[in-house]
């Protein structure tokens, strides 16, 4: 499979149209859930709801939902569009508490509009909804495969900060890392697509295993964008995984290739990456090892191996623009 590449924001954007009932659907089970919220919650939901991101992850659910045999329940399908959107978001909230950023999708993140102790528990209250919106599930293993994957991304998280500034991060515990913060929810919501397109469970299984290595080449990609890497009007603070002391797959490349000297040299410099000067000092070390370059194949080779699982999918323009988002995804600009 060849496809003809473009620029993924308008490959988003197309796939978005293809679904655009659907996903209409599900921005509005989302508002439902800030509306009928408790005064004190329901207007800060609002506001925060009303930041809407690029909907990847129900983009995608409803393109793999659309590719079987009948057409899907719309209601079922926004639903676990709205639990998957919501599961994200509440991960958000407390990833900028974590990381202490100060922007997200281009405006103030919660914490810093409301302060930390409400913004946790705002994203408690999101969790919360998240589970709520397939409590009434037919398929009573959506709830699990939704709860499974809250707990990946917890568990993925914790990793992050307990592997947090350990230079001799190996690659295994990177990519357990990864799997849990980034590729569990991709991952879930492609199963819970395969669920509603009425696959047999073998084939959804390998909607799973293609969203797992779509959300892998995705971090991969977010670790480049971090430092500024094809970046193109990008919506977050650069350098912000180098200020927090994360060792992401470009240092990890780099740590690979370099000797004693320079190993000993980069420690030193990510130690003082919030310093002035310093990332981009960072920045000449890598490119003078191409560690970019090759961070960005492994990213391409997780798009590949998702190519070829959509390539046994009944052939569909919804077939199609899986293709599309996955040919484009690894020149992604923010």
């Amino acid at each position: 499979m060849n496809p003809t590449k473009a620029d993924f924001q308008v490959v988003l954007g197309q796939a978005r149209e293809l679904v655009r009932d659907q996903l209409l659907l599900t921005e509005k089970v989302i508002m439902q859930v800030a509306e009928t919220a408790p005064a004190g919650i329901s207007g800060r939901l609002v506001s925060l709801f009303g930041r809407k991101g690029k909907r990847i992850r129900s983009t995608l659910l409803c393109l793999i939902a659309n590719c079987g045999v009948k057409a899907p329940d719309m209601e079922r399908v926004a639903h676990a569009c709205a639990s998957v959107e919501l599961l994200h978001l509440a991960s958000l909230v407390h990833d900028d508490i974590i990381d202490g950023t100060d922007v997200r999708r281009g405006q103030i993140t919660a914490h810093k509009e409301w302060g930390t102790q409400v913004a946790v528990l705002i994203g408690d209250y999101v969790l919360s909804q998240a589970m709520r919106c397939v409590i009434n599930e037919e398929e009573r293993n959506v709830p699990v495969i939704i709860s499974d994957a809250a707990d990946k991304l917890i568990v993925g998280e914790i990793m992050e900060l307990d592997h947090t500034g350990e230079m001799k991060l190996s690659r295994a515990v990177y990519n357990e890392i990864i799997d849990g913060k980034t590729a569990a929810l991709i991952e879930a919501a492609a199963r819970l697509g395969g669920i509603m397109a009425g696959f047999d469970k073998p084939l959804v299984d390998e909607c799973a295993k293609m969203g797992a290595h779509f959300g892998l080449a995705f971090q991969i990609i977010d670790d480049l964008l971090d430092y500024g890497f094809g970046s193109k009007n990008l919506d977050k603070a650069k350098f912000t995984d180098l200020s927090n002391g994360l060792i992401t797959l470009p240092l990890l490349y780099y740590f690979e290739d370099c000797d004693a000297a320079e190993h000993a040299e980069m420690e030193a410099l990510v130690k003082r990456a919030s310093e002035e000067g310093v990332p981009e000092k960072i920045l000449e070390c890598l490119n003078a090892k191409k560690s970019f370059e090759k961070a960005k194949a492994e990213a391409q080779n997780h798009l590949e191996l998702a190519l070829q699982i959509a390539d046994k999918f009944p052939k569909n323009n919804f077939t199609e623009e899986i293709v599309a988002m996955f040919a484009s995804m690894s020149d992604r600009g923010n």
